[in-house]
């Protein structure tokens, strides 16, 4: 049985990258992965300018003015000013280009006015309050490589670097199939021995924030025959993820129907929840992945497995974020399997401070209400003590 670590390694090395793109204009880009190296088509700053208001010099002629100048002119944004005259200054705002010739800007707050005289202090800076060009990037920089996930600051930094269009990879397709008897929809009625099913929603609105294009697989019957359908159609996507059925049950079919149809790469990892979980291949295209179907379990494997495989798809490099917490309670346990609590983290005079919830059972779902992260303890642990340190994963920033 593999630990977390090898079967993340493994995942990722049997992942077969994307390699269809596309090319969309820059206001659609927003959360697509990069499909090439994204250079800088300009200079930015794209010319020497003010960093603030005040007065354009040149820093050698104020000594010889005796610290006054006469003004002449001024300089907005998007003014082209031209050359400093001798012996002059120019008034200039925040943003706008340095006239030729000036060196340094003394801020407002600095001088006084005498008609059309400005005098300066004594304490002025050659080189004050400037924006050199190229300070931030040059053309022709590397700003992204390919794989990387753009965020809107992201946006924001290509815009100002005049990038218009981005080779980005196509959505991967991923078909998301509940199996089960039991399983029936909300707002149906339920007779005896049938829940309603929560796994394949959650994992369609996951998939769609990473922007996948995310098919609805319905619900499967615990049938051979209906698993072996819905395999041998997989072959039309990248992805296939399928939640139940996936443990050591007389009626736990996937696994069985998949070693089948496909090839599974490993089968159980040494975890808590999720231990029961199924990831292989179904022929060149398709990476297949059986999640459990206790809904804590589904959901904390998409979160392990299922999302790093889709970033290594998208030629990305998946990583789980670890800090440091102090726990805030106790918790107990026997040793033998990497465990992820759900947790409620937050912060504390300065300090980041993590409550393992009460619920940890595989089919709770109410801790998710308060659920911002989770405790790692490793395999080796019988746990923690309040006010020891824990490592945590964040699964957001809400803290």
């Amino acid at each position: 049985m593999l630990t977390l670590d090898e079967a993340r390694a493994a995942i990722r090395a049997e992942v077969t990258p994307a390699a269809t793109t596309q090319t969309v204009p820059l206001s659609q880009a927003h959360g697509r992965f990069t499909a090439q190296e994204l250079r800088a088509l300009v200079d930015n700053p794209a010319f020497d300018n003010s960093a603030m208001d005040g007065y354009a010099v040149r820093a050698a002629e104020l000594v010889a003015a005796g610290f006054a100048l006469p003004l002449r002119g001024e300089c907005r944004c998007g003014d082209a000013p031209g050359r400093l005259a001798a012996g002059t200054t120019m008034r200039i705002f925040t943003g706008a280009p340095m006239p030729e010739g000036a060196d340094t800007v003394v801020i407002q707050e600095d001088v006084k006015l005498e008609g059309d005289t400005v005098i300066f202090p004594q304490t002025a800076q050659p080189g004050s309050h400037i924006r050199r060009r190229g300070e931030d990037f040059r053309q022709g920089d590397v700003l992204y490589q390919p794989g990387r996930r753009l965020s809107a600051y992201d946006l924001a930094l290509l815009s100002a670097a005049g990038v218009a269009q981005i080779p980005v990879y196509v959505p991967a397709r991923v078909l998301v199939v509940a199996t089960g008897d039991e399983l029936v929809a909300p707002g149906t009625p339920l007779r005896p021995g049938q829940i309603y099913e929560s796994n394949r929603l959650a994992t369609l609105l996951l998939l769609r924030e990473l922007g996948v294009d995310a098919v609805d697989g319905g619900t499967v019957r615990d049938e051979p025959a209906a698993l072996r359908e819905l395999l041998k159609s997989s072959v039309n996507f990248d992805f296939v993820i399928t939640s139940g059925g996936a443990s050591v049950g007389d009626h736990d079919l996937v696994k069985q129907v998949f070693a089948e149809i496909g090839q599974i790469k490993f089968w159980k990892v040494k975890i808590k929840p999720g231990k029961p979980i199924a990831f292989g291949r179904v022929g060149n295209r398709t990476h297949f992945f059986a999640l459990p179907g206790n809904p804590v379990s589904s959901l904390v494997t998409f979160k392990l497995f299922v999302e790093p495989a889709l970033i290594a798809w998208y030629h990305g490099v998946p990583h789980l974020p670890e800090l440091t917490a102090t726990a805030t309670n106790d918790f107990r346990r026997h040793p033998g399997r990497t465990e992820l609590l759900r947790a409620r983290l937050f912060t504390e005079n300065g300090k980041l401070m993590a409550t393992a919830l009460r619920g940890q059972g595989s089919h709770m779902l109410k801790p998710f209400r308060e659920t911002n992260g989770f405790i790692r303890v490793a395999e080796e642990s019988a746990g923690f003590k309040q006010g020891g340190t824990v490592t945590v994963v964040p699964l957001n920033t809400d803290f």
